[in-house]
């Protein structure tokens, strides 16, 4: 009896592994079936979904319904994907069963660019910049006014715009400054100026340096002063010198 069962045994083990090599064997000959996308984004908006990710391999001349498993290059697929303006990263590209997914991450998006020639484009919060879509329907930070620097496919912001860009992060960083300072315009000497979505004025914040200084201090005005000397009671508020905030009156 013992050695009946222990026959048994070895012939399921046997089994099993047949069964395994004939699987590893024959699942490359199989037909993919389907191919899912799987987009990550910090951003509400998603810039690629799987119909632009299908739009694109079609025009790569990359196959993949319908096709041998093992005639699909993963490798390539990975490659024609990274390419992508709008792609941070690719995570993975593998089969499961007989559908392919493709895994990625999104550029996070923070700003949107006017140039002074009227281009307009995204940077994500790296300083890379990204080709305008409609798609994007966020409520980007918006920077305009002398900026010089105009889209380019792997540009990075430039010398004038590193600086927007740094101050567009802190305000996003504080849910108090995302909320009240929606505009940066670059004047024409090179300095920034806030526009605030409470009041008209304009506030003249000047360059980076002592940035998280001067939000401090616009915070200060915004919370405790303003609401009490009245909103449009000023044209303007300077912020460009150390612990001290001139106001104008209109």
């Amino acid at each position: 009896m013992k050695i009946v069962k222990f026959l048994f045994r070895i012939v399921l083990v046997i089994a099993i592994v047949v069964f395994v090599i004939l699987g590893i064997v024959r699942t490359p000959n199989h037909q993919c079936t389907s191919m899912q996308v799987k987009a990550h984004a910090q951003n509400e908006s998603v810039l690629l979904t799987q119909n632009d990710v299908e739009k694109i391999l079609n025009k790569a001349g990359i196959k993949i319904v319908g096709e041998k498993m093992k005639t699909v290059d993963l490798k390539t697929v990975t490659e024609v994907l990274s390419q992508n303006p709008y792609i941070e990263k690719i995570n993975f590209v593998h089969f499961s069963n007989s559908k392919l997914i493709i895994d990625y991450t999104l550029k996070h998006i923070i700003l949107h660019v006017y140039s002074e020639n009227g281009d307009q484009y995204f940077v994500d919060e790296n300083g890379t910049l990204s080709p305008y879509t409609s798609k994007m329907k966020d409520y980007l930070i918006i920077a305009n006014g002398n900026i010089h620097q105009n889209y380019k496919k792997g540009a990075s912001a430039g010398k004038e715009l590193t600086p927007v860009v740094n101050l567009a992060k802190m305000i996003l960083d504080d849910d108090f400054y995302t909320s009240q300072f929606r505009q940066i315009y670059l004047n024409n000497k090179q300095q920034m100026e806030l526009v605030a979505t409470v009041g008209n004025q304009i506030i003249l914040f000047g360059k980076e340096d002592n940035a998280e200084e001067k939000l401090t201090n616009l915070k200060e005005l915004c919370k405790n002063g303003l609401p009490r000397m009245g909103f449009d009671q000023y044209a303007q508020l300077d912020v460009r010198y150390k612990n001290k905030i001139i106001a104008k009156r209109k």
